[in-house]
């Protein structure tokens, strides 16, 4: 689509109506595969049609939910840690505790506590001192605190180690704790190949082992949630908006974009009020049915869940202690509190008036009492010869 179809020559309403959105419970009261972050709105005979030269526009006026979604999650706890001593090497990828974070030094601190069973891990396996005592920053309490957020740890072993070589690698395959961290981010479309790249500044001695970032830390990775809407329509987005793995996605800069609005993520509650129609799209289609609307964050994932992972749960108690395991509950989405409302303002806008094939019309035949002869032929009446 090129941006010679949104230049309209007029844009004049001339009908609009607001829909109602609750998909708390959806998968009772509508459709049984609607879900509380994806449903299907069935117009049923209510079907929206515009007109020649009209088109439908949807605005997004108001959408509230609650934030059930944990700022570290399945899509930015994920770290890999390369090791090897002077007899045995390792390869595990890591995860932080899923849950949310007061502050930096919390998530510094969970970080150390799950690199540093590691490293005891691998001094063990290489017949090394397996004592080790680290010391962390960033210390500050708050955002606001005077602190550099740069993660740095040190931890100190009883007697020598063994560890000769330590790789920590945050990949976008596994997802964006390179933002957490402050780290380096590794882009491999190819998975796990490269095996030397170093997301941390990594210093070894015989009997200490230093991890530095090299950026500043951060609470979260996505601050916005992002409503989509699956009809046709003009917006556009860039490609990262739509690459929600690596090797995915657009070798482009822009392509057609589903989204009808970005909201933010506060503290208790995901929120949005507007009453100057900040968020629309125009549908490339004159007669809408259904309307499909889902939340995502801003890569295309769904919220709190690895893309393809239809387990409606995003955040809650797993099977283990951290989080990081197999969800108890799998319906979140559809017994639980993962669920939006939304206020969606439909227009009908007229956008051009469209010039119709003007000529006089035929005239009506003689009736057949009036005829000299027999039809041989259609002339309205007249003789053939």
């Amino acid at each position: 689509m090129s941006l010679q179809t949104s230049r309209f020559e007029s844009q004049q309403v001339v009908n609009s109506f607001n829909l109602f959105v609750d998909t708390e419970k959806t998968s009772l009261l509508g459709h049984g595969n609607n879900k509380g972050d994806e449903c299907n709105i069935h117009l049923e005979g209510n079907s929206i049609e515009a007109g020649d030269g009209e088109i439908i526009r949807l605005s997004l006026t108001n959408f509230t939910m609650f934030n059930n979604i944990y700022n570290v999650n399945v899509n930015n706890s994920k770290f890999r840690v390369r090791s090897a001593g002077s007899s045995a090497s390792r390869n595990n990828l890591l995860l932080l505790k899923h849950q949310n974070y007061k502050n930096l030094k919390d998530i510094a601190t969970n970080f150390v506590s799950v690199l540093q069973a590691e490293l005891v891990a691998i001094a063990t396996a290489n017949s090394g001192n397996a004592t080790a005592t680290a010391v962390t920053a960033p210390s500050a309490d708050s955002m606001s605190s005077t602190d550099d957020r740069l993660f740095s740890v040190t931890y100190t072993f009883g007697g020598a180690h063994n560890i000769t070589s330590l790789v920590i690698q945050t990949n976008e395959n596994d997802g964006d704790c390179y933002a957490l961290m402050g780290a380096k981010r590794l882009d491999n479309d190819s998975g796990d190949a490269d095996t030397t790249f170093q997301s941390f500044r990594v210093t070894i001695a015989s009997t200490t082992i230093k991890v530095e970032g090299f950026f500043p830390m951060q609470r979260m990775t996505d601050p916005y949630v992002y409503l989509r809407c699956g009809s046709t329509n003009n917006g556009l987005e860039m490609s990262a908006l739509s690459r929600p793995v690596a090797g995915t996605g657009f070798n482009t800069d822009i392509v057609n974009s589903d989204i009808l609005g970005k909201v933010f993520r506060d503290v208790e509650f995901i929120s949005f009020h507007s009453s100057t129609n900040e968020y629309f799209i125009n549908l490339q289609q004159r007669r809408l049915s259904t309307i499909k609307l889902f939340i995502t964050d801003k890569n295309s994932r769904p919220l709190g869940r690895l893309i393809g992972d239809r387990r409606g749960t995003a955040a809650g108690r797993t099977s283990n202690a951290d989080n990081t395991g197999v969800p108890l509950a799998t319906d979140q989405s559809t017994l639980g509190n993962l669920y939006f409302t939304a206020v969606v303002k439909v227009e009908i806008v007229k956008v051009r008036n469209p010039k119709m094939l003007e000529s006089q019309d035929p005239p009506k035949p003689l009736p057949a009492r009036l005829a000299q002869a027999p039809y041989q032929r259609q002339d309205y009446g007249n003789p053939r010869y």
